[in-house]
């Protein structure tokens, strides 16, 4: 084999550095989008906020509210100042106050030991469970990151945190946490629970009662019973309280709103985008004859780099805009009447109708919310393919999930509904579906099979 060189011409694709940004600007949703404009701020000086448009956008919404609280009180016909005798101050009522689990361990806990160690110890237990109460981290792991040789004494610590409030705290999996609930709830029956929970977990979950009945010695109706009284254990202990991992708060990237004449509006929220432009003193710099070459290239970067920024902001706004224009055309009667009366829409419809490509709606959807008279959802919580049905034309399969919920929701629970008695509702009612598209939209829905759902 010989080495040797040779030049060869070939043609690649590259993205401009302004196709490439207007991308990345066009998937952050609102909050990454404030913290980009911050850092482009402080990054470029010939980037800033426009102070006039600025304020005259501040007036602007000022009015917009006046208005909306004008209309508020001609609907209420009454003024500002008037309220019921009954009512109270808004002043006088009092603020409810959402209690972290956390927070209610850690109070438990400081009542109950006092050694500062001890302390230290069931801190550190409390600060390892997870979101629904379980601990899953080992004795030795605690043991180890704290530094104690002292193995037994983390052990009686952990023994003392699952005597807290809410019952099943930090429990290592469900069986253990159902078995520290079986004294408390099960009163004379706790002896079959036990021995349910520890041994016949997983034929409990399918409801194979009589094989239960049969390896336990006792009814099937003794063991069904018990069934019940298990099936009103908490499996997750920190259900009821405030996450220990605080959620993130979504801020909806578009409004649509209903005005005093029932119509319908979108509304791009713009909250934390303020206007910008170049500043023009650094274009009068570049007409100077005393500035070195270096400054001059200088500024033409950073002022080629502000121009692509305002653009890509403005081309985000544009195509979020024509997006949810097109989803409130389609859509109308979902925003009137709810999820049944959503209708399919793909990608590519939205594409055609707003003049872009599939990938760019695709990225314009990606994590951004909208906020609507039934809630807020994601962008993408809109776009379903369609099932055939009879006189409505094709039927959102989103609507057909939302309606198979409603059927179970409603069912019998001594008689629940099979795949087969799902398919045969919708076909009644015109919609052609079927029965392994019920059973996989089931199994979406975390709905269980007929057999496991009767009681």
């Amino acid at each position: 084999m010989n080495i040797s060189t040779s030049v060869q011409q070939t043609q690649k694709q590259f993205l401009a550095p302004a196709m490439r940004q207007s991308i990345e600007m066009l998937l952050l949703p609102l909050t990454e989008l404030n913290l980009s404009i911050d850092q482009e701020l402080q990054n470029n000086p010939l980037l800033e906020i426009d102070e006039e448009k600025l304020k005259l956008a501040e007036a602007q919404s000022t009015d917009e509210m006046l208005k909306m609280l004008d209309f508020s009180r001609q609907s209420w016909n009454l003024p500002f100042s008037n309220h019921s005798s009954d009512d109270e101050m808004v002043e006088d009522r009092p603020i409810r106050m959402e209690t972290c689990l956390e927070d209610e361990l850690l109070q438990q806990l400081r009542i109950e030991l006092y050694d500062p160690l001890d302390i230290r110890i069931g801190e550190m237990i409390i600060g390892s469970l997870n979101e629904d109460g379980y601990l899953n981290v080992t004795c030795e792991e605690i043991a180890d990151t704290l530094g104690i040789d002292n193995l037994l004494r983390v052990e009686y610590i952990l023994t003392v945190v699952r005597n807290f409030d809410p019952v099943g705290i930090a429990s290592r999996d469900l069986k253990e946490c159902l078995l520290s609930q079986v004294k408390l709830r099960c009163n004379g029956n706790s002896g079959l629970a036990r021995k349910i929970v520890e041994n016949y977990l997983p034929e409990l979950g399918r409801k194979k009662f009589l094989k239960i009945a049969k390896k336990c010695g006792v009814s099937a109706e003794a063991v069904k019973k018990t069934a019940r009284l298990i099936a009103l254990f908490e499996p997750k202990p920190a259900r009821n309280y405030r996450p220990i991992k605080t959620s993130l708060y979504i801020r909806p990237d578009i409004f649509v709103k209903k005005d005093g004449n029932d119509q319908y509006h979108v509304e791009v929220n713009r909250d934390g985008i303020p206007p910008l432009r170049v500043n023009g003193q650094y274009r009068k710099m570049l007409r100077k004859n005393n500035l070195g070459e270096k400054e001059k290239k200088f500024i033409r970067e950073k002022l080629k780099n502000a121009l692509f920024y305002i653009k890509s902001i403005e081309q985000r706004g544009s195509t979020i805009t024509g997006i949810s224009k097109y989803i409130l055309e389609k859509q109308r009667d979902f925003f009137e009447n709810g999820h049944r009366s959503l209708v399919p829409m793909t990608l590519k419809d939205i594409a055609h109708a707003i003049d872009r490509n599939e990938s760019t709606v695709s990225r314009a959807i990606s994590n951004k919310y909208i906020d609507t008279p039934q809630g807020t959802f994601p962008l993408k919580f809109f776009f379903s393919q369609g099932v055939p049905g009879n006189s409505k034309g094709y039927v959102a399969s989103r609507s057909i999930k939302e309606e198979v919920k409603e059927l179970t929701d409603s069912e019998d629970k001594s008689s629940p509904l099979s795949d087969q008695d799902i398919q045969n509702h919708f076909n009644k009612n015109g919609t052609t579906i079927a029965r392994r598209t019920i059973s996989k939209y089931r199994q979406a829905l975390k709905i269980l099979p007929s057999h496991l759902r009767k009681i």
